[in-house]
């Protein structure tokens, strides 16, 4: 589960959680205040300048930590790892997929004039589920953007999938939704969506909200940092930028 609190509270209760616990693959991290915790690093999100480390405890808790709350040396570390997350990506593409199996039979997209049953080619890399509904006022300012984003960035697509989580009401008012804003991604069936808990565990106080999470369910960038909302937009951003990141990858490999 992951867990939001502010750094100080965070460290606390890090200390307490890996007193007796020290991970194979942790290393220590060191805040401001001199406190010291063993955790692995999930991901780094966040724009320039405000980025948030995501750690993770020998225990499976993964906690929200302000990057500039940690030394210079653990800045440095996470930023340089960060950097390596489209080569890291390749390495464990063969491991087991949380959603694989839990998405299989129960996604639906539009096809022409109406929204029939959908199977994946082929496993993205990252999913990028889209908590959304045709009642919201936002969702309906923000979802063009993202269908235009979908359909013009070619690297998007060979690395993510969007996945539409509905918060409408009917099966009709999604369906209805997907078509009028001519949505080329999925969506969960409808009747699916409120016994999903693996996908309903990433939704935030409220939408639009955008969480991209790699194949294992590590969240690599979110609309929520730290119970702040940031908004689905910074999202799509580093989705953009970690795509970028990835065409040059292929493009070196001979």
């Amino acid at each position: 589960m992951k867990n939001k609190l502010p750094v100080f509270a965070g460290f606390a209760l890090f200390a307490a959680a890996t007193a007796l616990l020290s991970p194979a693959t942790a290393r220590t991290w060191t805040n401001a205040q001199g406190k010291s915790i063993e955790a692995e690093l999930v991901s780094l999100k966040g724009e320039s300048g405000s980025e948030t480390a995501v750690l993770k405890t020998a225990n499976g808790q993964t906690f929200d930590v302000p990057l500039a709350s940690l030394s210079a040396e653990d800045q440095a570390y996470a930023k340089e790892q960060a950097a390596a997350t489209p080569a890291k990506a390749e390495e464990s593409a063969g491991e087991p997929s949380v959603f694989k199996k839990l998405l299989d039979g129960k996604l639906v997209a539009v096809d022409g004039k109406r929204v029939d049953k959908y199977e994946m080619a082929s496993e993205p890399e990252y999913y990028a589920f889209y908590f959304s509904a045709s009642w919201c006022g936002p969702c309906k300012e923000f979802t063009p953007s993202l269908v235009s984003f979908y359909n013009e960035n070619p690297g998007a697509k060979k690395a993510f999938e969007v996945i539409l989580v509905s918060r409408d009401s009917s099966e009709e008012a999604m369906e209805d939704y997907m078509k009028e804003d001519k949505m080329p991604w999925p969506g969960i069936k409808f009747r699916n969506i409120e016994r999903m808990d693996e996908v309903n565990r990433y939704a935030g106080n409220g939408i639009p909200c955008l969480v991209l999470v790699d194949r294992q369910g590590n969240v690599v960038s979110d609309s929520y940092v730290n119970g702040d909302y940031r908004g689905p937009t910074a999202v799509m951003r580093e989705m953009e930028a970690l795509a970028a990141k990835k065409n040059k990858v292929t493009e070196a490999v001979p």
